[in-house]
């Protein structure tokens, strides 16, 4: 059976419509079960009214209603001696029909299957977020993504362990401050790292900081990315990335803070070293004493 050569939907459309009665008249042969088995039995041999009415367990002037109206529609065709036989029209429409019916349960059958796959994929996901969330609320380690951040940098380098913080802290406290960024910690975090770190002596076990060997240290502070920052302040973007992250708190606390974190990325069977920057995020700034500083740890981690 050839398809029908509509060029398009229009053409479609407008046969269609110029047809109702037509096709609609032809659909009857298809708006009971009983004729269509009759057009299937009669797919492959002809058969006798008796034959037909035995093979379906059917009463006599039941089959004979069906019967006449697939003779009317021209989807059956009677023969001498009393057999019956399908019509090309007829053998025609039950393939069209069991086609149409195919296709359909085909797609069905596609849509539940990417319906399954989608929902497993749903559950996977969050049955790993949630793994995720418990085995990080029992412990003081926490994974944490953070998005892309535009940052204002300041940095500052010193002679002396906590000289480069002391100055490139005055430098952001001199911009942000005026114009009431810290007003809101959450919009507007500060991030710190060392930049470039100080020199460590193994046989001391102790940082070496100099004139001659001074390190540096710099403070991000995230703002909108329409901010307007002037042409002399620094600002970048920093990619989103994923963290492990631990709380502590007071400076004295930062040197086996870091360590622990590193430590336990390091010993993790699912996690290796990341790529982006080390950052020490001072949760609240507002705070002076610095044997209160509220501390965020964040080492870049990668599956």
């Amino acid at each position: 059976m050839s398809d029908m050569p509509f060029s398009s939907k229009e053409a479609l459309k407008l046969f269609v419509i110029e047809s109702l009665k037509e096709i609609s008249e032809l659909h009857k042969a298809l708006d009971h079960p009983t004729r269509l088995e009759i057009l299937a039995r009669l797919l492959v041999d002809s058969k006798e009214f008796k034959e037909i009415m035995e093979e379906m367990n059917i009463q006599k002037t039941t089959l004979a209603n069906h019967i006449n109206i697939l003779l009317d529609l021209g989807l059956v065709e009677k023969q001498e001696r009393g057999y019956y036989n399908i019509a090309f029209d007829g053998e025609d429409i039950l393939k069209a029909s069991a086609k149409v019916y195919l296709d359909i349960k085909i797609r069905e059958q596609e849509r539940l299957e990417s319906q399954r796959m989608h929902y497993e994929a749903i559950i996977q996901k969050y049955t790993i977020i949630g793994r995720e969330k418990e085995m990080t609320e029992r412990s003081e380690y926490r994974i944490v993504k953070l998005p892309q951040m535009r940052v204002v940098s300041f940095h500052a380098m010193g002679e002396f362990l906590g000289d480069p913080e002391t100055k490139a802290w005055a430098k952001a406290e001199a911009w942000a401050g005026p114009k009431g960024l810290f007003n809101d910690i959450e919009k507007h975090k500060v991030f710190g790292f060392n930049n470039p770190n100080p020199e460590y002596d193994k046989e001391k076990g102790d940082f070496i900081v100099s004139k001659e060997k001074p390190y540096g240290y710099e403070f991000w502070v995230t703002v909108d990315e329409d901010f307007e920052v002037e042409d002399d302040i620094e600002s970048k973007i920093i990619p989103e990335g994923l963290y492990a992250v631990k709380s502590c708190s007071g400076v004295q606390e930062l040197g086996k803070a870091w360590k622990d974190l590193v430590l336990w990325v390091k010993e993790s069977d699912k996690y290796e070293f990341g790529k982006q920057q080390c950052l020490e995020h001072n949760t609240d700034i507002r705070i002076k004493d610095e044997n209160e500083f509220s501390f965020d740890l964040y080492v870049s981690i990668e599956k």
